[in-house]
Formats: structure tokens, sequence, C-alpha cells
């Protein structure tokens, strides 16, 4: 059983668990040692890397945009606090 291929090796696997016949060891010794790759041979398929991540000084934001935007979205809760404050407020 030296030259088995994986499709001859598959089927007979798949025989012996429909048979639900026990294979002998040396067999699933043969199928445990054949060797398998993750990736296919040749060169990587494209977008196989990931994108370099950004770095705190490769962003496109500024610091001021980032400052001027969090104080935007302060004043606005405080205004819809003052709004909300007015309207529980009792007569």
């Amino acid at each position: 059983m030296q030259g088995l291929t994986t499709s001859t090796t598959a089927t007979m696997l798949s025989r012996q668990l429909v048979r639900r016949q026990p294979l002998p060891a040396a067999t699933v010794a043969q199928i445990v040692a054949q060797r398998t790759y993750a990736t296919p041979s040749g060169p990587p398929p494209a977008g196989f890397r990931l994108p370099r991540s950004k770095r705190w000084d490769d962003e496109s934001e500024s610091t001021l945009d980032r400052a001027g935007r969090f104080f935007l979205m302060t004043e606005m809760f405080r205004g819809m606090y003052v709004a909300l404050e007015q309207y529980f407020r009792p007569p």
C-alpha cells in the first residue's frame, strides 16, 4: 500500500466508514502521515498578505479635527440637557 493516491485513500476511508469496520493500524498511520498544505503550491494568491496596520502618525485626521469633533459633540449633549431640563421643570 505504498503508492496510494489521495483519491484512493479518501475512497477507501469513506468505504470503511460506511461499513463501520475498523481500519488496520498501518492504513491509519499511512493516512495520517500524508502531507497536506494549508496553501496551494506556487506563489500566494492575490491579497494573501494583510495590509499594514496604521500607525499613530499615519492617520489622515489631525488632532485639531478630533478635538473639534469632540467639543462639538459635548456642546450638542449640553444643549440637549438644557432643553430637557426646561421640559421637565415644574411650572
